[in-house]
């Protein structure tokens, strides 16, 4: 009788852990995050648009969302900013303008997603517009220009139109470029 117990229990706890543990990492609201922030063809971008990642990533523990160039070597951003990156990654061959997402628990990467604002040569050239964010403008309007630190309960995010100014210093937009993202006051 005391095994049959013993084992009983030994069960229950084993289970305990099996899917306390697999709640923590589960990734689906990150793949539907990284989904929704990959440019869209022909697809119309929307002015004051709210990017609420505080409570879309909302499938795993984080208290920090991290912004920063993806093509950062991962040791210099461990040391700028103090964190722990447990993951293995070398992004320095992406683009300059693709940001990469770091969510932190207690100055430790928990996760994290490449965000790439643009598309190929050949589909930009085909598209009339294309839907998407750029979050590297974090890391100027938001952060220290190298990166940007937000608090879980500031990463409600508004997109607003990103001017340029053409060969005769003209401020234009284009509807190819997306939009930028800024924190929501």
């Amino acid at each position: 009788m005391r095994i049959k117990r013993l084992n009983f229990l030994t069960l229950l706890l084993l289970g305990f852990f099996t899917f306390s543990c697999q709640a923590q990492s589960n990734t689906d609201c990150l793949t539907k995050l990284e989904d929704r922030l990959t440019p869209k063809i022909n697809k119309e971008n929307k002015v004051g648009e709210i990017l609420n990642v505080r409570d879309e990533a909302n499938c795993f523990d984080w208290d920090t969302l991290i912004v920063q160039m993806a093509i950062n070597p991962k040791e210099m951003t461990e040391q700028a900013l103090g964190i722990k990156i447990s993951q293995n990654y070398d992004y320095s061959l992406e683009s300059d303008n693709t940001a990469m997402l770091l969510f932190l628990k207690n100055n430790n990467v928990v996760h994290y997603i490449l965000q790439k604002p643009t598309v190929d040569k050949e589909i930009f050239d085909s598209a009339t517009s294309i839907k998407a964010y750029h979050f590297l403008k974090l890391v100027n309007n938001f952060g220290d220009n190298a990166y940007a630190k937000i608090p879980k309960e500031k990463a409600v995010f508004e997109t607003y139109q990103i001017y340029y100014h053409n060969a005769q210093g003209q401020k234009i937009n284009n509807p190819k470029f997306g939009l930028g993202v800024r924190v929501k006051d």
